[in-house]
């Protein structure tokens, strides 16, 4: 973690004029700036605003809200139709649940009635932000890597979700407000994102070596796997989709994969005939080469991708998950492998197209060994039910 010294350096920069915004301070502009969002954007997220809000005021909120963010799913967002923005909305910021629970619902469980298609964390924390800035903060990319510079960024914990994250989030956030004196958390935001961004703090963090080191790690790709990767690969393809099919998905395999069989199973047998059509055929076209991917029963709405990656490059898995990402807004997303190259795949997950599409947000990663183990639980309740 930053020194205390160092970090009043930093503050210290942040607060000073700056030629490029005609004698204003970092911290003045961003005041002003937050302002005018305040004015525009607040009075239509109140609780009573809400009930009448219209379309146009729907398109207004999403626009101000993605503002120096990825625009990605504007016509998935305006799809899932007013009612349900309104409901939605209403949940996240006034609704009775823990503050964990909203968000997730609201950005993160692909089932949820709350779940708003189309936006994700950064949208939802902004909304909440606007309401108070005082209480809750603003989670994106950028807030990511400039906690992680200061040696601040939480791990998430295993089988936390996003909400549980933002909450984490949140306090260490309050916890840098504090030690630098802010005013709220809007101005904590702004801080953050600047030494993000390395617009402040250059010199006083070691920005260039930690962004080398991630850099290092996903140019090396270590040499394939040893062991023959055919059977690994289609014996964890099995099983994926025999898990989903006892959790009552259908499910898609490779088309690439269709003809081959296992344990005297054709996976075509196991699996849909035709890929549903959840997206545009640009995507549709990418996601028939996905491995696995798990569907809500007889609908087209996806709930879970999965990339199997043995021998080949741990990239040319997340990028094909990427792709699908950026025209579509995917709810979670697996790779899976040997346990040893998890370190790798957390490094590769950290450039920079991976954080600004959010598939940061969504994809996970799963050992062998961890798959074999949810198998082995499945069948053994199947031993034990009627």
């Amino acid at each position: 973690m930053i020194s205390d010294a160092k970090l009043s350096e930093i503050v210290e920069e942040f607060s000073q004029p700056q030629e490029e915004l005609g004698g204003k301070s970092f911290l003045a502009n961003r005041r002003e700036w937050f302002e005018e969002r305040m004015q525009n954007i607040r009075p239509l997220l109140r609780k009573d605003a809400l009930d009448t809000l219209s379309l146009e005021d729907a398109k207004r909120i999403y626009d101000e809200m993605t503002v120096g963010g990825p625009r990605l799913y504007p016509r998935t967002y305006i799809e899932n139709g007013l009612a349900k923005i309104k409901m939605a909305l209403h949940y996240l910021l006034y609704g009775d649940d823990p503050l964990a629970e909203r968000f997730y619902n609201f950005a993160g469980n692909p089932e949820g009635e709350y779940r708003l298609n189309g936006v994700g964390r950064a949208f939802a924390s902004t909304a909440l932000h606007l309401i108070d800035p005082t209480e809750f903060a603003i989670w994106n990319g950028a807030v990511d890597s400039g906690l992680e510079l200061l040696g601040m960024l939480p791990k998430r914990k295993r089988g936390e979700h996003i909400g549980e994250t933002y909450v984490r989030i949140t306090k260490v956030l309050e916890e840098l407000q504090a030690k630098c004196g802010f005013e709220d958390l809007n101005i904590v935001d702004e801080f953050v994102e600047l030494i993000s961004h390395e617009r402040i703090g250059i010199g006083i963090i070691d920005a260039t070596s930690r962004k080398r080191e991630i850099e290092m790690a996903v140019e090396q790709e270590e040499m394939p796997f040893s062991e023959p990767d055919d059977n690994y690969h289609l014996g964890i393809q099995y099983l994926l989709v025999k898990i989903g099919r006892m959790r009552g998905y259908d499910v898609w395999v490779a088309a690439n994969d269709r003809g081959k069989s296992y344990r005297g199973e054709s996976l075509s047998a196991l699996a849909l005939d035709e890929l549903p059509h959840f997206a545009g055929p640009t995507i549709l076209r990418i996601a028939r080469s996905i491995d696995v991917i798990w569907f809500k029963k007889h609908t087209a709405q996806p709930v879970c991708f999965f990339e199997i990656e043995h021998s080949t490059a741990m990239y040319s898995g997340l990028l094909r998950l990427n792709d699908v990402k950026i025209d579509y807004p995917v709810a979670r997303a697996i790779v899976v492998g040997p346990k040893e190259r998890k370190k790798l795949f957390e490094s590769q997950l950290e450039r920079r197209t991976f954080v600004y599409s959010e598939l940061l947000d969504v994809c996970y990663f799963l050992s062998y060994e961890d798959v074999k183990k949810l198998w082995e639980s499945y069948e053994t309740i199947g031993e034990i039910l009627p």
